[in-house]
């Protein structure tokens, strides 16, 4: 869920929203104006409970903004980067470039989002108890009550909500191996998820229970999506230990001139072999780019003859590039998060590349190691 809308930045940290909030905001105002506000304090102005329940739904988005946050600068406390805040329809993720590297990392930087949680809660019941005013009690009433179930909600131990993730560090720290930890995690997430959905269908069947039952199999549906692609990454994972980029590589990958035109590319190598992307090599064997068939296709058809590789190619500056003795796994994470199928590997000498490797060789590279149960 990282792509969104960009709101800005906190403490450095980019923030986005996913379009799908818009739903889980509309979802919580309609509810509050309609339902919620009007049981519980009736004679208000209709426009009133509108205005209280909107009020409401923007600092619920700053509450689950909060728990998000604790996460990202208990992470950076540790040193890991983080890449941003996006809250989306079941809530927020915090996207971090990196694994924990100890247990107690993972446990204190899981455990910071509903300890945050909680202490808003309580202090919001807190402020609900002290003040008499109506309005703002039912704005702080509501809101220390779901901060307290967001919290708590958080906390059920299967992958990957936060107490999974404790869960993992409690497992890592007692087995030491993370991976293990943490298909054994996303495990006990999966059961945690199908339990949910049950609960939620069961309740959907009950009188006036269709929209909660149906929001909670969703939800449940969500986590197990989420555990198995967990399971699958840590699978991957396991099946690379120890390989490192070097293991994969083409020593050898197809190359062609800076200067060469679009229409030959496209005549004389595209269309006659199996290659879809070239390194771009000076006469020299300078690296100069690299140019593949999205290159091309981006090109209108009627410009290949006038125009050359480096006119297209993705210039060496903005390349993403991989050391032979990186971890493969890297290479597999970095290629997903440029979103690109192939990296040159680059050694001591940046201008003269020792390879490519390719997402799609990768990929074959796993598929043979997990047959072969390696």
């Amino acid at each position: 869920m990282g792509h969104g809308w960009r709101i800005g930045r906190v403490a450095g940290i980019e923030l986005a929203i996913h379009p799908s909030w818009l739903v889980i905001a509309f979802l919580v105002t309609y509810s509050l104006a309609v339902g919620a506000f009007p049981s519980q304090y009736p004679g208000w102005p209709t426009s009133q409970y509108w205005v209280v329940a909107a009020a409401t739904a923007a600092l619920f988005f700053g509450s689950v903004l909060a728990h998000e946050l604790s996460h990202a600068l208990v992470a950076r406390r540790f040193g890991l980067k983080v890449e941003g805040i996006t809250l989306f329809i079941f809530g927020g993720v915090t996207t971090i470039d990196s694994d924990s590297r100890t247990p107690r990392e993972e446990a204190l930087i899981a455990i910071a989002g509903p300890a945050t949680s909680i202490g808003i809660g309580l202090a919001l019941l807190a402020v609900d108890v002290a003040v008499g005013q109506p309005q703002i009690g039912a704005l702080v009433g509501w809101l220390g009550f779901i901060n307290l179930a967001l919290g708590a909600f958080n906390l059920i131990p299967g992958f990957p909500m936060d107490g999974g993730r404790v869960l993992r560090a409690l497992l890592w720290r007692l087995r030491g191996d993370r991976l293990l930890a943490t298909r054994n995690a996303a495990a006990v997430g999966r059961a945690l998820a199908y339990l949910l959905i049950g609960f939620g269908v069961f309740i959907a069947l009950q009188p006036g229970g269709v929209f909660n039952g149906i929001w909670l199999a969703l939800i449940g549906w969500f986590l197990s999506n989420a555990a198995e692609s967990t399971a699958v990454q840590a699978g991957v994972e396991r099946s690379l230990r120890g390989v490192k980029v070097r293991d994969a590589m083409v020593d050898s990958p197809p190359e062609v001139s800076p200067n060469e035109s679009v229409a030959e590319l496209v005549n004389e190598r595209m269309l006659r072999g199996e290659h879809r992307s070239y390194l771009v090599r000076y006469e020299d064997g300078g690296l100069a780019g690299l140019v593949t068939l999205g290159d091309v296709r981006r090109l209108p058809r009627e410009q290949w003859s006038d125009a050359r590789v480096t006119d297209i190619m993705t210039r060496y500056a903005d390349l993403a590039t991989i050391g032979p003795d990186e971890p493969l796994a890297d290479a597999l994470r970095l290629t997903e998060e440029r979103e690109v199928g192939q990296l040159p590997v680059i050694g001591d000498d940046p201008r003269m590349p020792l390879g490519m490797v390719t997402r799609r060789g990768i990929l074959r590279l796993i598929d043979a190691r997990m047959k072969l149960g390696l």
